[in-house]
């Protein structure tokens, strides 16, 4: 099945054109909603995708998002990147295919960028010539990864291919900057879900899967979905169903926090129960 769902996208997805790319004017500043609250969406625009008005089904739109975070995540790994970026990488990616279709932009390149873009975010990496050295490693990285996964063939440092690549990389990084109106602040749920689990007295079992799920929700479009807080008390919830561990409900911990049982209960938790 996953065969099949990337031989679609490689069939109709491709990266813009640089030409279009390098011609395509900012947004004039009054036209840029830089509201945080922008980023969330409702039940009803989560079946409107531009993916989904060109035709590309919800499940597979689930499992290219799937193959994105796990570049990201497999990229920020072999960078030896904290998880704070992989995490900010993570909802740039989401967020940007909330606003353009797969078919629009290859997931690959995206997926470069917003790793790059989060350790820019996250201030992983010096200046001048240091930062030239991580934008190549992160080139030679998704190289490595393109290979492995794909049999793609790398390309060496002075080819016209590889600087192509790296142009590539750095325009689609605009792109997304334009698309988000330039606002890329980002707030995780692992700092709420530390403070939450502190308060509820948790065990260390409690806590280590509640970690784990906090990690793997961001593979989902939770991030654009609800705020950090909610997510942090979903997962909560899910972990403690999955471990067995009973929580306080009177009161009921999660109005501490100011969460909404349904949403925790029929969104989140429904969300992260697959993974």
């Amino acid at each position: 099945e996953k065969a099949e769902s990337f031989s679609f996208f490689a069939q109709h997805s491709s990266s813009i054109p640089l030409q279009t790319l390098a011609q395509e004017p900012f947004l004039p500043f009054a036209m840029i909603n830089i509201d945080s609250g922008n980023f969330f969406l409702s039940p009803d625009q989560l079946l409107t995708f531009p993916s989904s008005r060109d035709g590309i089904p919800l499940d597979l739109q689930k499992t290219i998002r799937l193959y994105g975070c796990e570049l990201i995540q497999e990229a920020g790994i072999l960078l030896r990147l904290p998880q704070v970026v992989m995490a900010t990488g993570q909802v740039l990616f989401h967020r940007f295919f909330c606003k353009r279709s797969f078919k629009e932009f290859d997931v690959r390149s995206v997926a470069a960028s917003c790793v790059w873009l989060a350790m820019k975010l996250e201030e992983e990496m010096d200046c001048g010539s240091r930062q030239r050295s991580r934008l190549r490693d992160v080139l030679n990285v998704f190289q490595r990864i393109g290979f492995r996964r794909e049999g793609a063939d790398p390309c060496l440092p002075d080819a016209v291919e590889y600087t192509e690549r790296r142009v590539e990389l750095l325009n689609v990084e605009r792109q997304i900057l334009v698309e988000l109106g330039f606002v890329c602040c980002v707030e995780h749920p692992h700092k709420f879900l530390l403070s939450y689990l502190t308060c509820l007295e948790a065990p260390p079992e409690l806590i280590q899967e509640a970690w784990n799920l906090a990690n793997d929700s961001l593979r989902t479009v939770l991030c654009v979905t609800f705020p950090s807080n909610v997510i942090a008390c979903g997962v909560i919830y899910a972990a403690a169903r999955r471990t067995g561990v009973p929580l306080p409900e009177s009161p009921p911990w999660w109005s501490l926090f100011d969460a909404d049982l349904r949403q925790i209960q029929e969104e989140v938790q429904s969300s992260v129960a697959y993974l």
